[in-house]
């Protein structure tokens, strides 16, 4: 697979796939989110499971927002609603989880393949190797050139529905800001994002691709639910319907949350910090980086910062 579209065409599988996982580090964390207004009390991480746009304020500074994303091209997601759209107009800046350009798409192309002659099919064995393009096939997704990819890289493409529109409401959001000529940054570089995944062992890689392949005839349904959970700004449903979808292997969940989220919620942060100081942004993030103990809210709140739900 060559082309640009092409590989436009797997990043915004990988940003799906980056919502979709599981939002907390831990089994525990889906029954945190059904808890009591009493559990509140003794958790109070636990407050930040409804609304997808919130103020970020501080002493001397401008508020700012952050608003969770859902990486979907469905019309009655990237229908913005008027408090999104007056908070994202009014702001200075727009700040997203990375940008996608020419070197990004480059940085892909060595990632996504194998450089030293395997194939997937020698990596993935051939039952997998079967499993994986039956299940692409049924998708409509071409398979030229999946043999060269990596297990995790098939992996992003099996896990979210096929494009409809490629109207991704993150894309939608960089449109709008760009129309209006604001400064346009990002939190993360692709290569970081692309780490999350190609920095896993291959057994660990083919095990997430199996697990991919075993959940295919579930995949439209939870997406579905998914979407309801989004458009009702529910995190807290959110996570409790990607909670039930995790590996099976607990070792290798906990290591992907790690990756996933954990460690990406604390370089957010950090980066956060001189873009809160000077005040006027608004910030789109994966709505599953924002809820629970490691998520950015708690995070944000315990260095400091107001964080009051808008929407």
């Amino acid at each position: 697979m060559s082309s640009t579209a092409d590989f436009r065409f797997f990043f915004r599988f990988l940003l799906a796939v980056l919502f979709a996982l599981p939002s907390w580090t831990g089994a525990e964390a889906a029954a945190s989110a059904a808890k009591s207004s009493v559990s509140a009390v003794s958790d109070p991480a636990s407050r930040f499971t409804r609304g997808l746009l919130w103020k970020i304020e501080s002493p001397g500074a401008t508020a700012s927002y952050l608003f969770g994303t859902i990486h979907s091209d469905d019309a009655r997601v990237i229908a913005l609603p008027e408090a999104v759209t007056r908070s994202l107009d009014t702001s200075s800046r727009f700040v997203m989880e990375a940008i996608i350009d020419g070197e990004a798409l480059v940085r892909m192309a060595e990632v996504m393949f194998f450089n030293d002659g395997r194939t997937l099919e020698q990596v993935v064995g051939k039952k997998l190797h079967m499993e994986s393009m039956k299940a692409l096939t049924a998708r409509g997704v071409p398979t030229l050139g999946i043999e060269k990819q990596k297990p995790w890289a098939v992996m992003m493409t099996l896990s979210m529905p096929p494009p409809k529109t490629g109207e991704y409401l993150d894309l939608v959001l960089q449109a709008r800001a760009t129309e209006q000529n604001k400064p346009v940054s990002g939190l993360e570089t692709i290569a970081e994002q692309l780490a999350v995944f190609d920095g896993l062992p291959l057994l660990d890689q083919v095990a997430l691709l199996q697990d991919t392949v075993n959940t295919q005839t579930e995949l439209e349904k939870e997406f579905e639910a998914l979407h309801k959970a989004y458009l009702a700004r529910n995190l807290g449903d959110i996570t409790a319907i990607t909670e039930k979808n995790k590996p099976g292997d607990e070792r290798l969940y906990e290591e992907v949350m790690d990756r996933l989220l954990a460690k990406r919620n604390r370089r957010m942060v950090e980066r956060m910090v001189p873009i809160l100081k000077q005040g006027g942004a608004f910030m789109a993030v994966g709505a599953a980086h924002l809820p629970g103990e490691t998520g950015l809210l708690y995070r944000l709140e315990k260095a400091g910062y107001r964080v009051t739900v808008v929407y």
